[in-house]
């Protein structure tokens, strides 16, 4: 039998809060108590009998909806999957086997993201089970004071030669450095629960992956049926041995930002993903590998979204020139740097410029209030996230890559659709 907790746990998610003023009707915000996908490692250690890390965030609140005592665990993460655009996914694609399944024996709830909800924050938030506050990987841009430039953490380079990787490595960080927070590969693989990370072998090897999975073990794939060929094989091989196994997809985000997130590429793609999944819990079942717990989620959602050039900061030097830095952060969460005796003309331009588009928060506040997490925080989080941080409204955002901007869905701010994310169990 079924247990759907996702309707309820929408609404609580997305209920109006009376604090802080400047949170409107329509933003979500992160509930680091339980209900966020940074809670997700305390329970993934809970589940497994494990000893959750020290700084980590505490368990889901429903973590025993789940069950307990599981001998493996495996977490599929759709990137960039929420839940309106799953939503839409089970009406193009009712039939799919692993829906089917799910829809009459899985336990599904939903969760939050984390700020900024994009990949690099949220991911390392999921394994590490710390808000970005906390890690330090604060937007898809972000300034380091010790190195005097602003640097892109999935390119691990200043974004001003993004085509280069590794260059911030070159200059004396190692990518095992990039965070000093702990990983669940560490704490599970310190207390012999063996950590295994399927990532597209495009960036298997990339100095983020790096970062993020120490302590488990990188297994590249090439496609879906390399993927669960590994995964069987593996769980089989040493199913002994408590594991997590970690199967990211990062495709799906990559359709929605290029082609838009009704592309038939989406659904289709979900549709063969899912599909391979189903055939794995399947072959899984009929094997003796004790009780195992299969999870999907997501790190993020989009909102559907169209290239606009009166948001293009290029065009607008006047505004510029009232800045210290280039903007940093995220398109549709954005952190201001403005030169002191040019606030009150930064602040006039945003108004005139972008009536009503964006709430305007001075950082120290955005931050005291939470949204980057409880605390303690990073040391250098105060000069990653500027004097002012713009939260877009509607479809509103920023931008100010020197390249063309071609993105047909975004993410990064506070809305429903981007804060709002799935969460499907399977046990057996």
């Amino acid at each position: 039998m079924k247990i759907d907790l996702s309707e309820q746990a929408y609404r609580n998610l997305t209920q109006p809060r009376n604090e802080p003023a400047y949170l409107r009707p329509e933003f979500v915000f992160p509930r680091y108590d339980g209900r966020s996908v940074a809670n997700i490692a305390a329970s993934v250690a809970a589940w497994l009998g494990a000893d959750p890390g020290e700084k980590q965030l505490p368990p889901l609140q429903e973590t025993g909806v789940f069950g307990s005592d599981f001998d493996h665990v495996v977490i599929v993460l759709i990137d960039g999957v929420g839940d309106t655009q799953l939503r839409w996914l089970r009406d193009m694609i009712p039939d799919n086997p692993f829906f089917l399944l799910t829809n009459d024996e899985g336990v599904e709830t939903r969760l939050t993201s984390i700020v900024p909800s994009s990949t690099a924050a949220a991911l390392t938030s999921i394994w590490t089970g710390v808000p970005a506050g906390a890690h330090g990987l604060i937007g898809y841009d972000t300034f380091l004071k010790s190195y005097g430039f602003v640097v892109n953490y999935l390119a691990y380079s200043p974004v001003t030669l993004m085509r280069s990787t590794g260059l911030v490595e070159m200059a004396g960080t190692p990518a095992e450095d990039m965070f000093e927070v702990e990983t669940m590969g560490e704490i599970l693989s310190r207390q012999g629960i063996i950590s295994r990370s399927y990532l597209p072998i495009a960036i298997s090897t990339s100095c983020l992956t790096r970062a993020q999975m120490r302590g488990s073990t990188v297994v590249p794939y090439r496609s879906f049926s390399d993927l669960y060929t590994t995964v069987r094989q593996n769980i089989v091989a040493a199913a002994e041995t408590r594991s997590l196994d970690f199967v990211y997809y990062n495709d799906i985000d990559t359709y929605n930002h290029q082609k838009g997130m009704t592309d038939e590429r989406v659904w289709l793609a979900v549709d063969q993903y899912l599909i391979g999944l189903h055939r794995l819990i399947t072959q899984l079942k009929k094997e003796k590998i004790g009780k195992t717990l299969v999870l999907v989620t997501a790190d993020h959602g989009h909102i559907p979204n169209t290239p606009d050039p009166n948001r293009d900061l290029n065009r607008r030097p006047e505004f510029l020139d009232t800045l210290t830095l280039r903007p940093t952060g995220e398109n549709r969460l954005t952190y201001f740097y403005p030169k002191i005796r040019k606030v009150d003309e930064f602040i006039r331009l945003i108004e005139a410029n972008w009536p009503g588009e964006f709430t305007l928060v001075p950082s120290e506040t955005f931050l005291a209030d939470g949204f980057f997490g409880p605390g303690p925080f990073h040391p250098d989080v105060e000069n990653r996230i500027g004097e002012f941080i713009a939260i877009a409204h509607g479809a509103s955002y920023f931008w100010w890559p020197y390249r063309p901007d071609r993105l047909q869905s975004r993410h990064g701010g506070l809305t429903a659709d981007e804060m709002i994310v799935p969460l499907i169990g399977y046990r057996f």
